[in-house]
């Protein structure tokens, strides 16, 4: 949920960050792309590191370096900043889709695995609508610099993985 919710929020604020920064439709598209290809990126190396340091924590590490990084876009004063940023983001994303997908998968029986991913997927659209309220609320009234930094919000999820979360059996056996 809340990595759909960072990815929509540049799709919701593109059309402002587009005329502050004075960018065409190839260069918006460009920091769009960015974030999907380093997201591809952050998935295979979360995954290769997960089996090394544990899921529990890749996740941790995962999601604060997508939501310090949304934050990040805040900062932002032309197209090196969007990208350097978004980059930044997708490894991300990608590493927390990665870590998470594979920590619920482990966590639940075998024959609940099924329904705990589908669980996990509809996230997606509660993300879809976190970013599309909070950009209704935020953008008008704040600007696109205070919507990026609601992206460091999912840090605050770490503090319960961290303190309640456990490693499933299975990812302990590497």
């Amino acid at each position: 949920m809340l990595d759909a919710m960072d990815v929509l929020l540049y799709v919701f604020a593109i059309q402002t960050l587009r005329s502050e920064f004075s960018l065409s439709n190839a260069q918006a598209g460009l920091v769009s792309s960015i974030t999907l290809v380093t997201s591809a990126a952050g998935g295979i190396a979360a995954g290769m590191l997960a089996d090394r340091i544990g899921r529990r924590k890749m996740l941790i590490y995962t999601i604060l370096l997508y939501s310090f990084a949304s934050a990040g876009t805040a900062l932002s004063s032309g197209l090196a900043g969007l990208l350097f940023w978004r980059a930044l983001v997708g490894l991300g994303l990608g590493g927390e889709w990665s870590a998470g997908a594979t920590l619920v998968a482990e966590s639940w029986p075998a024959e609940h695995r099924a329904k705990a991913i589908g669980l996990m997927q509809s996230g997606w659209a509660f993300g879809y609508m976190l970013a599309a309220a909070g950009t209704a609320y935020v953008l008008p009234r704040y600007g696109w610099r205070a919507l990026f930094l609601v992206g460091v919000l999912p840090a605050l999820v770490t503090i319960p993985i961290r303190w309640k979360g456990k490693e499933p059996e299975v990812g302990l056996r590497n």
